[in-house]
């Protein structure tokens, strides 16, 4: 399957009245059918996921809309200036991911805990959805969206949507810890008109599409460029987040704890 690499340069065309409206949806189909008939490619934008480990399940949801998609797209890799065990850490807890980015100013996102593994995301901008992890396996990620985005054009669409995460761990200009994230994404919306739409369209529409739809994810990266620039703000506001467990706080304090200071070198072992 062929993956269009976006260019991240900003647009503003009329299309954006368009785009709005093609992210997420609720159910297509249930996306069920005979395991045996539900392939998916382990290659996603040139990067390798360990989709074999996928049950049965999770694997025909991976196929319905990967296999056929009506906007496909990657972005990345993108820098995040903080440990990988941190950045994973905000990336598997998005209610304490969303309350920070609250609290900083970042946005407007709403992650309410539905399940193991699930959430229903709200990024206050007329999108809503159930985001599932299927699978976490190492430093890979495989997210499922079934959801919906309420316009100004149509007064709601619906559609599913999955996500391919890679994190790849590195290191910062100033030679601090650092994790390049790179995401595929892949959405299939439930109106055969749209569909059709959005497909004639897709030189045009198909960046904008993957970049809103990637929003939540964005996020992560931004707020652990905040955490790396003032750790310590971060610790100071943690007890005013009323909606996060207090062990959920200790842990996360324990990691903002452990960050080099960003005005000061790594500490490099050796001679």
């Amino acid at each position: 399957m062929t993956v269009r690499r976006t260019r991240r340069t900003p647009h503003v065309w009329s299309a954006q009245a368009i785009l709005a409206i093609l992210i997420m949806g609720l159910p297509l189909s249930d996306g069920t059918a005979s395991a045996d008939n539900c392939v998916v490619a382990a290659e996603q934008g040139s990067i390798t996921f360990p989709v074999e480990r996928l049950d049965p399940a999770a694997r025909c949801l991976v196929s319905f809309v990967a296999g056929s998609p009506t906007t496909s797209g990657l972005i990345g890799p993108i820098r995040t200036p903080v440990p990988q065990t941190l950045y994973e850490y905000l990336l598997d807890h998005p209610p304490l991911m969303a309350a920070l980015t609250h609290k900083l100013g970042l946005g407007n996102y709403q992650f309410t805990s539905k399940g193991l593994n699930q959430f229903w995301a709200n990024d206050g901008d007329g999108t809503q959805g159930l985001l599932s992890l299927l699978q976490r396996e190492g430093t890979t990620r495989i997210y499922h969206i079934d959801g919906y985005h309420e316009g100004q054009v149509f007064p709601m669409v619906r559609a599913k949507a999955v996500v391919f995460l890679k994190i790849a761990p590195t290191a910062s200009s100033n030679g601090h810890p650092a994790v390049d994230t790179s995401l595929v994404a892949y959405t299939k919306l439930n109106d055969p008109m749209l569909s059709g739409l959005v497909w004639m369209l897709r030189p045009l529409v198909g960046e904008a599409v993957t970049r809103k739809l990637a929003r939540g994810f964005d996020v992560t990266n931004q707020l652990g460029t905040a955490i790396a620039q003032n750790p310590d703000r971060i610790i100071q506001e943690l007890p005013a987040l009323q909606t996060i467990d207090p062990q959920e706080q200790r842990a996360f304090t324990a990691l903002l704890q452990s960050l080099p200071s960003p005005n000061h070198p790594p500490i490099r072992s050796g001679p």
